[in-house]
């Protein structure tokens, strides 16, 4: 039967969300176990895993991620059925987060950011994820600087709670998109990218005056006021 590899820190994930179905217990049992029933066991293993293929190959991954958790179950010696969780749970996370991207895609406008800043609408959580050299050249007053690469490296240093709004940015905009997917599968879902990023930034800054403090729509439930 042909087995799906996965990269090893997504099997590592996988040992974790199972590792309290891994005992000791269970393996000398199934050690002590009558031939015959061994035999049955085996088949109710592969049985699991070729539902779980065939549940990933029809997208339904989370229905997938649990019939290979029964087989993981069944038979943790294999890791077939380890393999085959660990992605599907990659694919259900990334299928759960293309779903639920806003028309926006969590670009925030320059303008909205600096008249939020005005108005105190929103406390931004600003992180500059362009390197110490290119942050220590400039940066957004208040921002602090952790290099994309490293985002997993320094969560104690972000926002104690998930619903806090956190802007990020980089130079253009593109390394901070790979930090806004990573932060939105840990929950964090208010996450949003600066719009054109730091350059777009230093070039209204420039062009515009700062807006004076006025009201401001109230957003909707999930989007960022991107109000006049």
């Amino acid at each position: 039967m042909k087995r799906i590899r996965v990269p090893f820190p997504f099997l590592v994930i996988a040992a974790l969300l199972l590792g309290s179905c891994q005992s000791a217990p269970a393996q000398t049992v199934a050690a002590a176990t009558p031939t015959a029933a061994v035999a049955q066991s085996a088949g109710d293993y592969w049985g699991l895993v070729e539902q779980a293929q065939q549940a990933y190959a029809g997208a339904a991954y989370a229905s997938a991620m649990q019939f290979a958790r029964q087989a993981a179950i069944a038979n943790p010696e294999d890791d077939t059925a380890w393999e085959l969780y660990a992605q599907a749970s990659v694919a259900n996370a990334g299928d759960t987060y293309l779903q639920e991207i806003p028309d926006h895609r969590y670009r925030l406008p320059v303008d909205v950011f600096v008249r939020d800043r005005v108005n105190h609408a929103k406390d931004w959580f600003v992180i500059d994820v362009r390197e110490p050299d290119e942050f220590a050249a400039g940066h957004i007053a208040g921002a602090i600087n952790i290099p994309y690469r490293e985002i997993l490296r320094h969560l104690d240093e972000l926002p104690n709670s998930k619903a806090a709004p956190i802007l990020l940015y980089c130079h253009s905009q593109k390394r901070a998109a790979h930090d806004l997917v990573i932060l939105h599968e840990l929950g964090y879902r208010k996450v949003y990218n600066l719009e054109g990023g730091y350059e777009a930034y230093e070039e209204w800054m420039t062009n515009n005056a700062i807006p004076t403090p006025g009201p401001t729509p109230t957003p909707g439930p999930n989007e960022p006021d991107f109000g006049c």
